[in-house]
């Protein structure tokens, strides 16, 4: 789950802990106003994937780029350029009147689960503390995010549910921003609370079934409004392998997709605490490249849009590549956006992470244990999603592809 955006400043994202430390998972929006996690090494390359020539440090005038979008914090906003080129753009609440100008769609963070106590995410902290709308433990102590101090709302209650819904349609309607972006939708309150229930919803259904009936709430009242809703959904259960695999996610994302426009997964193919390490074909838990790819299609086959999010630096063209072609591989050519989070630049924009390919001709299909391939329009792009380099043949030219890389290749007449 992302750090709650403190209004004013720029807070890193959480990474998500190694297996020894019970795995957490980081709920992309914690923060929309935050930085992000960056990952780091997975096998070397012992072939070069094909370079990638310098690109603007903006986006070049022009339609909107599809399937792309941008994470941008309050202290980002500002350093940033070319916000009218992405089709989604994330914001915190200070940048909302900004961002609804765009002609993309404009997001704003917000949390049901956590409740700020300086700022608000749907439900101000006086508005549920005077309301009895903040969970407590067994102990009668109040129930906090163990990551950002926030406290943890009564996702399940009726009217907390209608005030974040009131709340946040005021707001949307004031600023023009044409939708939300809700953080911190977790099938287990564990990553939260560091593994303790509350009182309340004392058991993981319990608690599953509480976020289910907020999602189920909120989501529909402000799409009916006209309002576009994504959320940021993971579930990990501590000691369960499913965790690792991305099964328990598929399944929650199952549950709650009706209710939203669109689902997200953030450091989608990236071990959290390793900065460039990518998820390859394999069992070790920062591995299992199958499942956790497979959220795209799970997103698009219940009718909703995919965004999948990767962090990394201005010149890590590898995890670019690695994200951008893996997403092209199942998008539906409609909605939904890959999204790369650049940590050390205030400008967000490489075309490495944006190629523009058009239309998909055909499904992928597998050229090799763990090598895909799929045609689009104006191009191909082949994902080596193994521990090994490849040789390919694409247009009638060799390339070799790095272990977890990727060639994106324009058709040669355009």
């Amino acid at each position: 789950m992302l750090r709650a955006p403190t209004q004013l400043r720029s807070v890193p994202i959480r990474r998500i802990p190694s297996k020894v430390r019970a795995l957490a998972c980081v709920a992309i929006f914690g923060a929309l106003v935050t930085g992000a996690v960056s990952l780091s090494g997975a096998a070397s390359h012992a072939i070069a994937a094909p370079a990638v020539k310098p690109s603007p440090k903006k986006p070049p005038p022009g339609p909107l780029l599809q399937g792309a979008g941008i994470i941008r914090w309050p202290s980002l906003y500002p350093k940033g350029t070319g916000y009218e080129r992405y089709s989604y753009v994330i914001v915190g609440r200070d940048d909302a009147r900004a961002a609804g100008r765009l002609p993309g769609i404009s997001l704003v963070y917000m949390s049901g689960t956590s409740v700020q106590v300086s700022w608000s995410t749907g439900v101000s902290y006086q508005e549920a503390l005077v309301r009895g709308w903040l969970l407590k433990d067994a102990s009668g102590a109040y129930v906090k995010n163990i990551h950002y101090g926030a406290y943890i709302g009564d996702i399940g209650d009726v009217a907390y549910q209608q005030r974040f819904v009131s709340n946040v349609a005021a707001f949307l309607r004031a600023t023009k921003t044409k939708g939300v972006f809700i953080d911190d939708v977790l099938g287990h309150p564990g990553l939260l609370t560091g593994g303790g229930f509350p009182a309340k919803y004392p058991t993981a259904e319990a608690w599953e079934n509480a976020m289910v009936s907020f999602v189920a709430a909120v989501g529909p009242e402000l799409k009916t409004r006209g309002y576009y809703v994504v959320t940021n959904a993971l579930k990990f259960v501590s000691q369960d392998v499913r965790s690792e695999t991305g099964e328990l996610t598929a399944e929650f994302w199952k549950r709650i997709a009706p209710y939203v426009n669109g689902l997200m997964s953030e450091s989608w193919l990236q071990n959290p605490n390793d900065a460039k390490q990518l998820r390859a074909v394999g069992t070790r838990w920062y591995e299992n490249w199958s499942g956790w790819q497979n959220l795209a299609g799970v997103a698009q086959g219940s009718g909703r849009d995919f965004f999948g999010v990767m962090y990394g630096s201005a010149d890590d063209l590898r995890t670019m590549r690695f994200g951008r072609a893996n997403f092209l591989l199942d998008w539906n050519g409609r909605g939904g956006a890959f999204i790369y989070f650049v940590t050390d630049r205030d400008e967000p924009y490489h075309r490495a992470w944006v190629t523009q390919y058009g239309l998909p001709l055909r499904a992928k299909f597998e050229r090799a244990p763990g090598v895909w391939q799929r045609k689009y329009a104006r191009g191909i792009v082949v994902v080596n999603a193994t521990n090994a380099a490849v040789r390919v043949r694409v247009h009638g030219a060799l390339h070799s592809i790095a272990p977890t890389d990727a060639l994106l290749s324009p058709n040669p007449r355009g």
